[in-house]
């Protein structure tokens, strides 16, 4: 296969592709989980891999390389391959990534000092020595050679960021040194046979040296560097100026929270936050796309747990917890909902997206509600509403422009894959935006009137919340979808037809105007209502509830608009069947299936009791595993199967016994082997008011965590229970605590069509 740089995209084998990925680091989970972590990511619609590869990791004394279990890097990149999955390799030799001394070993900086990162030649010369090391992996494994890796990183963030807490300097103050010691460790990938672009993060001068470059940088709207952010007004300004495609390597995920500093850095010791809302990842992603990025790759995707001293020493020693999506146990945030509503979005209408350019002109909108109506009003709040029909001079007064971007595509007579992204969401909070109306135009693009959306509803913007709309968007041959406020989470063949899916919040009235061949019979299941506006022209009028609508539409090729609940959207996967790829929704956790004599093997983890799940299928399954209780029921004329029932997870009971001294509170068992008899897994959930606190079993520290009541503490026992012994948990400065044990069981199903 090979791969090239365009102006706006990467083209992979021939085909423009979207770069949607997120950055796992194998150093940090054990590689039995490796897999599951993957498949995870692959679900939520990611179709790359993003990894450090860490200098200290694979040679923590001199001349002593470990590749080994789980130091198996080339296992680990296979893995990635085996899944269908594109890779990005960050080689360093520094790499920050929150690991001790930024990644370099511990002899190298014992050695030599302040030569590391400079070109003194004895530096040189042993960063050589582990690129040719790490290439002996990388270069077999190249997208050109028929493996994964479709980028490669040299070096990070010189000249602008060091290791914190460690004293490793952030490169040269000269920009000409610092471009001398990239081009250093491109020449030697050049003389090793990568072919392949790289993505710089370095900004130096010398940079067209470089062949297949591509520009990249990253986005973290709040962190612990300094004071909480806000969210920048989307522009075109630099998709204007752009010469190679605009991709992300780091939008925020998460972020690690500094809870002291060692030493002194910028505050004092003490929690020192930030707090990764769901909404502010949704409202960055918005952000990239509306101004073009055609890559993202979120920072981090996997939480782990450093190795031994390998931890940043202004970060607690062993757990990550950077609040990424997939957390340190395996467990999915709200984050991953949210990733998951994207990403499916991302894979189904990629070409549309690729296809569409930021267009300032294009699409405005502005919010005529008044946030408060009665705010005025000495007494009733509702005594203010009969204001919002004064004549239009007072009106204005209260008209507000919404954040607000396109995406179009300049075509002949109707355009096609237009977008919309309104933004509603701010790191310190935002007003309840009512009344939205969009204006499009047809300045830029070849459309030929002025319009206004919705046509038959009000919408709304809640407080921290996002939308992409979309308009023109080509479903089927003769078939668009001409708007929606609904938002767009699904295509694919269903049965002889097109099956569409959009999501919106359960109590949201939705618009959606259809434009079909002809006008042909209409089934509905669910309370929507569908009116034919013109011969051609199909309104949709509905709000989603706990269950799903459908609309099916008899045409040349039969439609299928499905609409769900946004929470309910965050909780889709993919199911292999006889008929092909089909979506489910479901609360347990569906990691993979496969096809064996017509009957679907499913692959399930979950850590619930009772589970839901909604199959959309043409024709009748029946499900078969270890559950009880079951309920089903299948829909045959709108082909949607529905189960319900309960799963007998196990009950391990951990008798804790607790005491308290001068500043700590303590928790303790005794935890055996056997209280993982049946499971994959059995996590402590821990919440906690207090500064900091840490687990020892047996003697070992397994777990550390510093920050008291905001964020929850997960420490998975199958990892380090060995023999068992004597699990202590120490709370310092602690009032208040509660533990909860939940299990997680991994089973496969069988669903059998009839």
């Amino acid at each position: 296969m090979n791969i090239l740089v365009e102006r706006d995209y990467l083209v992979i084998d021939g085909k423009p592709r979207f770069i949607f990925g997120g950055d796992f680091n194998y150093t940090r989970t054990p590689r039995d989980h490796w897999q599951d972590r993957l498949l995870k990511m692959k679900a939520a619609g990611l179709n790359t891999v993003t990894f450090y590869a860490i200098w200290a990791y694979h040679e923590p004394s001199r001349d002593s390389w470990n590749w080994s279990d789980n130091h198996d890097l080339a296992h680990f990149i296979d893995l990635i391959h085996n899944e269908g999955m594109w890779a990005i390799a960050r080689l360093g030799p520094f790499v920050h990534g929150e690991w001790r001394n930024g990644g370099l070993p511990q002899w190298l900086v014992d050695e030599l000092g302040p030569k590391v990162r400079t070109n003194a030649p004895e530096y040189l010369e042993l960063t050589r020595k582990w690129y040719e090391q790490v290439l002996a992996i990388v270069v077999p494994r190249l997208i050109t050679r028929g493996g994964p890796i479709i980028i490669l990183q040299l070096e990070n963030e010189l000249g602008s960021a060091g290791s914190k807490g460690d004293d490793i300097a952030r490169g040269s103050v000269d920009p000409e040194e610092n471009a001398k010691h990239v081009l250093f460790y491109y020449k030697i990938i050049r003389e090793h046979g990568v072919d392949i672009p790289i993505i710089d993060i370095n900004h130096f001068p010398g940079r067209e040296k470089i062949e297949n470059l591509i520009d990249t940088g990253g986005c973290y709207i709040t962190s612990c560097f300094g004071r909480e952010g806000e969210f920048p007004s989307m522009t075109t300004e630099k998709w204007n100026s752009h010469k190679r495609p605009r991709i992300s390597i780091e939008t925020m995920g998460g972020m690690f929270v500094r809870y002291f500093d060692w030493p002194s850095y910028r505050h004092t010791n003490g929690y020192q936050g930030p707090i990764v809302e769901p909404e502010f990842i949704e409202a960055i992603t918005y952000h990239h796309l509306a101004e073009g990025y055609n890559g993202i790759n979120y920072y981090i995707f996997v939480d782990g747990q450093h190795c031994e001293n390998g931890a940043e020493r202004m970060l607690p020693q062993r757990d990550m917890n950077f609040q990424a999506p997939i957390t340190v146990v395996g467990n999915l945030r709200e984050s991953y909902r949210v990733i998951k509503r994207i990403g499916w979005f991302l894979r189904a209408f990629e070409q549309e997206i690729l296809r569409s350019q930021p267009n300032e002109s294009w699409v405005t909108a502005v919010s005529y509600g008044r946030p408060h109506p009665g705010l005025e009003s000495p007494a009733d709040l509702f005594e203010g509403y009969h204001k919002e029909a004064e004549p239009v001079p007072d009106h204005l007064l209260h008209v507000r422009k919404v954040e607000c971007l396109g995406r179009a595509t300049r075509g002949l007579n109707l355009s096609e894959s237009n977008f919309a992204f309104l933004l509603n969401t701010k790191v310190h909070g935002s007003q309840w935006l009512r009344d939205i109306r969009l204006l499009t135009n047809p300045s830029g693009i070849a459309c030929e009137v002025w319009q206004e959306y919705p046509k038959l509803i009000q919408m709304s913007l809640p407080l921290q919340r996002n939308k992409c709309l979309p308009f023109y968007v080509k479903l089927a041959p003769g078939t668009f979808l001409e708007y929606s406020t609904a938002e767009l989470l699904d295509r694919r063949p269903f049965d002889k037809g097109v099956q569409v899916i959009l999501h919106a919040d359960a109590d949201e009235m939705t618009e959606t105007s259809l434009v079909l061949p002809r006008q042909g019979e209409i089934k509905k299941r669910g309370e929507a209502m569908a009116l034919w506006q013109s011969p051609h022209t199909l309104r949709v009028l509905s709000v989603p509830g706990p269950d799903l609508q459908i609309i099916c539409m008899d045409s040349e090729t039969p439609l299928r608009f499905v609409l769900m609940e946004r929470e309910l959207a965050g909780d889709v996967w993919d199911v292999a069947s006889p008929h092909g790829r089909l979506v489910a929704a479901s609360n347990m956790s569906l990691l993979e299936s496969r096809i064996e004599d017509k009957k679907t093997k499913v692959r399930i983890q979950t850590n619930e009791r009772d589970f839901d799940l909604f199959l959309l299928a043409p024709s009748a399954p029946s499900l078969s595993g270890p559950f009880a209780d079951v309920n089903e029921k299948y829909d045959q004329e709108f082909g949607l199967y529905r189960a319900c029932g309960t799963i007998p997870l196990p009950e391990p009971k951990i008798a804790f016994s607790k005491r308290k001294t001068d500043t700590s509170y303590i928790w303790e068992a005794e935890i055996r082997p056997e209280c993982l008899a049946g499971l994959t897994d059995l996590v402590l959930h821990i919440e906690y008011e207090g500064t900091s606190a840490k687990a020892m079993l047996d003697g070992r520290f397994i777990s550390d965590h510093g920050f008291g009541r905001y964020l929850f503490w997960e420490i998975g026992l199958r990892d380090w229970i060995g023999e068992g012994g004597l699990l202590s948990i120490e709370f310092e400065n602690c009032r208040k605590a509660d533990i909860s044990i939940r299990p997680t069981v991994e089973f496969e199903a069988e669903l059998r069509w009839k």
